[in-house]
């Protein structure tokens, strides 16, 4: 027989073997609730990565490597970048190179861009992400991680717009005079040196050369997604983005070396 114990409290009596109870069993249901849970995490912890199956496998890599220089060549079309702003064409390009791979693996679909599954969808933004943080972790390009991107492109389209303009055109011809008196004054001011580099002509050929490789970088991880070999084995296309890399830091480089 189970001995009852009751607690009086301004007059009124409690039982305190229930209310003990009450809790004892409160307590133990969120035990449960705590182990199940830490059960269906483990247990989604073990299941493979879903990735959806492509209609057509057999790609040569040629073809997309075939597509990431076409997409190369357009942006490097001074001309319609130039029409299209910087920011604006590197976007589109990034879009139709993504677009046009995916359809290469679903020929059938009529969206293929969206043939992925919420898990591929974050891995292929995972991988462009580490690799473009890859590249600025370059010597010569941690001045730009400060920046925002937004940022980066505003300060390229609004240099292009103002030089094409009469005003910016009558200017250049007095750059010459202008900047050999004013040389000394900026000889000492770190400003001026940052201005020297991110603003003048190497400026134009880094960022052209960084959408370049923003592109490459595109292609390749969006080829390795579609094509489920990232899922297989690491595999990746040599679309010569190492090239490029060896091109910024050189034009750096020599635009430093002119500089002086």
């Amino acid at each position: 027989m189970i001995k009852m114990l009751f607690l009086k409290i301004a007059g009124i009596e409690i039982n305190l073997t229930i209310l003990i109870s009450f809790f004892s069993g409160i307590l133990m249901g969120m035990l449960i609730i705590a182990l199940l849970y830490l059960f269906s995490v483990i247990k989604g912890l073990k299941q493979p990565f879903k990735h959806h199956d492509v209609q057509e496998e057999d790609i040569d890599e040629e073809e997309i490597k075939w597509l990431i220089k076409d997409a190369q060549n357009q942006f490097n079309n001074k001309t319609e970048r130039e029409l299209e702003g910087y920011g604006t064409m590197l976007l589109r390009i990034n879009k139709d190179l993504a677009r046009d791979i995916a359809t290469k693996f679903y020929p059938k679909s009529k969206y293929p861009f969206l043939e992925l599954t919420i898990d591929e969808g974050l891995a292929l933004i995972g991988y462009i992400e580490k690799r473009v943080d890859e590249l600025f972790e370059a010597k010569f390009l941690k001045m730009f991680r400060g920046l925002t991107i937004r940022r980066i492109v505003e300060l390229k389209d609004t240099k292009d717009v103002i030089e094409n303009t009469k005003l910016g055109k009558t200017a250049k011809k007095y750059n010459k005079v202008t900047s050999a008196i004013f040389a000394t004054l900026n000889a000492v001011n770190p400003v001026y040196w940052f201005k020297k580099v991110v603003v003048n002509n190497v400026m134009n050929m880094v960022m052209v050369k960084i959408g370049l490789v923003i592109i490459g970088i595109t292609g390749e991880e969006t080829y390795k997604i579609y094509s489920k070999k990232v899922f297989n084995e690491e595999r990746s296309i040599d679309s010569n983005l190492e090239d490029i890399y060896q091109e910024i830091n050189q034009n750096i480089v020599e635009g430093l070396n002119e500089e002086k």
